[in-house]
């Protein structure tokens, strides 16, 4: 079946969700979802202005314009164009993700120093991946667990994801494994299996701590006998086996400021005036505004330079600063409820290319806002993912609003 090809009903995902039966397809010009996305981003640009002053706030300002007409090409684009040119894009992607290793700014080499402006080619990638592997997934009805099928989806994520992570952007590289198990779980694929495709990563992570790994192993072992046929059984244990012998090779490449990542997230007190610092500040930020805030502009853990990066990875902090637990949970309604109108339009959606395209959108979006909200919380570990429409920078709003303009393309245009 062609994946353009209108379906009769809603498209379903085989595991996946319930289906929405009672939905209809809206006729006119989408609010509930325009609307938030221009309070959240006046609300970010009232943010930046009061994190960062009138400087910051004029550079953000100039890019809201581009990224309008950005979210207008992207509504406007023809689908069977984004279909067409999905796997292009992905390479274009990529051969920037390369670039960005020599030619970078900075010594993280993350971005293209481009006079006034940076860009980070990251976020394209993001967008580039959910195309390409909406248009692979997309031409399958179903999707079995083998190496045949699974190979070209897992090239797809796992090319971008060891480019991004050598810049070194840990943050960002995650997304693209969430991209991709999030996409195959709404094809159909059982949360079984996609437990035994990622359970390398798992295992990797539980093996930092002998115990941590031992506790997984079993578990793991008693669910591929419980679950699992023979030869996924081989698989996972060997695989896992292989991939915690492997902890010591992994750790010894890791940067310094990784590992403390890893250790300030478990004990942010050990180091409270190094490592442990920001995060330490953040829940002092957050914790200080109580109901209703300090006040606009009059944030006391920003005003006296204590939390760092406040226009950027800690901005969640100063809305819980200066604006109280319900200017927090203002934001964070919207974005829920944006996240739930994407979800509705994945349901929508008439045709298979859209309706994965729709679903890998919201993951990336869900995925940046859980992220730097739970970092900025203690619930996470610092990284540098931007909370959404708030986060000062060009690129961030550049990729929000382009998956706005791609979720009204998919909710409005047949093709």
């Amino acid at each position: 079946m062609n994946p353009l090809t209108p379906v009769t009903g809603l498209l379903t995902p085989v595991s996946g969700p319930p289906k929405l039966a009672t939905v209809s397809r809206p006729t006119h010009w989408d609010w509930h979802i325009v609307a938030p996305t221009a309070l959240l981003t006046l609300f970010g640009l009232v943010m930046i202005y009061s994190t960062g002053g009138k400087t910051y706030f004029l550079r953000e300002l100039i890019w809201v314009p581009i990224a309008f007409a950005l979210l207008i090409a992207c509504y406007r684009i023809p689908r069977r164009l984004l279909y067409t040119f999905s796997y292009p894009v992905l390479a274009f992607a990529i051969l920037l993700l390369i670039a960005v290793l020599f030619l970078g700014h900075g010594p993280a080499r993350r971005w293209f120093d481009l006079g006034p402006a940076n860009f980070q080619p990251s976020e394209l990638a993001k967008i580039a991946c959910v195309l390409a592997l909406a248009h692979y997934l997309s031409e399958k009805k179903q999707l079995a667990f083998s190496v045949k099928e699974l190979l070209v989806p897992l090239l797809v994520a796992l090319v971008p994801f060891l480019l991004v992570l050598v810049e070194p952007d840990l943050g960002s590289s995650v997304v693209f494994v969430v991209i991709l198990g999030a996409m195959l779980y709404w094809h159909g694929l059982s949360l079984f299996h996609i437990f035994l495709l990622f359970s390398p990563v798992f295992s990797l992570f539980c093996s930092l701590h002998l115990v941590s790994w031992i506790i997984y192993f079993v578990l793991m072992g008693a669910l591929l006998i419980w679950q699992g046929k023979t030869w996924e059984a081989v698989y996972g244990f060997t695989v896992n086996i292989m991939v915690g012998l492997l902890t010591p090779v992994v750790t010894n490449h890791m940067h310094d400021y990784q590992k403390a990542r890893v250790t300030t997230f478990l004990m942010p007190w050990l180091d409270p005036k190094g490592m442990g610092w920001n995060v330490i500040q953040s829940l002092i930020a957050v914790g200080s505004g109580r109901l209703f805030g300090k006040g606009l502009l009059a944030g006391t853990q920003k005003r006296l330079s204590f939390l760092p990066n406040r226009h950027t990875d800690f901005i969640f902090s100063c809305v819980g600063e200066e604006l109280g637990f319900v200017g927090s949970i203002f934001v964070l309604v919207l974005m829920a409820y944006l996240c739930y109108r994407f979800l509705l339009v994945a349901f929508r959606s008439r045709d298979n290319f859209g309706t994965m395209m729709a679903f890998g959108l919201v993951t990336v979006f869900a995925y940046h806002a859980l992220v730097n909200t739970g970092m900025v919380l203690g619930l996470a570990p610092i990284t540098g993912i931007a909370l959404p429409f708030l986060t000062y920078g060009g690129s961030p709003l550049l990729l929000n609003f382009a998956i706005v303009g791609l979720m009204l393309n998919v909710e409005f245009r047949a093709e």
